[in-house]
């Protein structure tokens, strides 16, 4: 694939990273000399959501073009980011308080702003959320609902991040602003402690989990974690979805009095 051009203009470097549905190669954009993120589709013949796009929120990761190519097949060219995703940040240790704070209140504008533009994610996860390397440093929502390749309705009831699936998807429901709003918590359980609220070494372990047992109280697992913040992410991760925040805005406004 190195050294391939892409929609006569993008000229492949090198991969840096893949996913189920696409790949991922940094580029260069020959018609300006720009480095870019160029997502091709892992089967041909996937076809990308149609419709109009919503307005590009500051959060989320922007889309420079798209297109479909002769050889490669349909393809997406965003900005190329410099920074670690929150997986790897996790990886060297658990968030400081200042960090994990900062990390909430982006991830939740990103997320309150895809609600509002009429989408659920559907599968938030730590490798779904990028801090640049800038100052200060930006989180950004890198994987957006409306330019995946395959569509929602084509995925398997369990699609998703094992680990931060609501309770309800596992039951086979369809993914929520509820079950969005319950995956936040999962990653914000996991920032602060470098685990998440239901381990487990399987999938059916993990599901078990979710669907029989309350987690660990967060403040049980990270020494000093204030009260009103454990209560805050507890009621991110109720197991019934109506005892939830109702919204990402909902979430927002309580976090900003706990």
């Amino acid at each position: 694939m190195k050294e391939t051009l892409i929609g006569a203009r993008y000229l492949v470097l090198e991969q840096i990273g893949a996913g189920g549905e696409a790949t991922v190669f940094r580029a260069r954009d020959i018609s300006t000399g720009t480095e870019v993120a160029l997502r091709l589709a892992r089967q041909p013949a996937t076809h990308q959501v149609a419709g109009s796009l919503p307005p590009f929120h500051t959060s989320w990761l922007q889309l420079l073009d798209s297109g479909h190519d002769a050889s490669g097949g349909p393809y997406q060219v965003f900005e190329l980011l410099d920074g670690k995703t929150l997986s790897q940040l996790v990886e060297r240790g658990p968030l400081d308080r200042q960090a994990w704070f900062v990390f909430i209140q982006q991830s939740l504008f990103a997320v309150e702003a895809l609600h509002c533009a009429g989408w659920v994610h559907g599968d938030l996860n730590a490798e779904n959320f990028f801090l640049q390397n800038t100052s200060p440093g930006q989180w950004k929502l890198l994987e957006l609902p409306f330019l995946r390749f395959t569509p929602p309705s084509e995925r398997s009831a369990l699609f998703g991040s094992i680990h931060t699936l609501a309770p309800e998807q596992f039951d086979g429901a369809a993914a929520s602003v509820l079950s969005d709003l319950y995956s936040l918590g999962c990653l914000y359980y996991y920032a602060a402690s470098g685990g998440y609220p239901h381990p487990g070494a399987t999938a059916q372990e993990i599901a078990v989990s979710s669907l029989r047992f309350a987690p660990i109280p967060l403040a049980e697992k990270v020494p000093d974690f204030p009260a009103p913040w454990n209560n805050w992410v507890m009621t991110l991760l109720a197991r019934e979805p109506q005892k939830r925040f109702s919204t990402a805005a909902a979430a927002h406004q309580l976090l900003a009095v706990a």
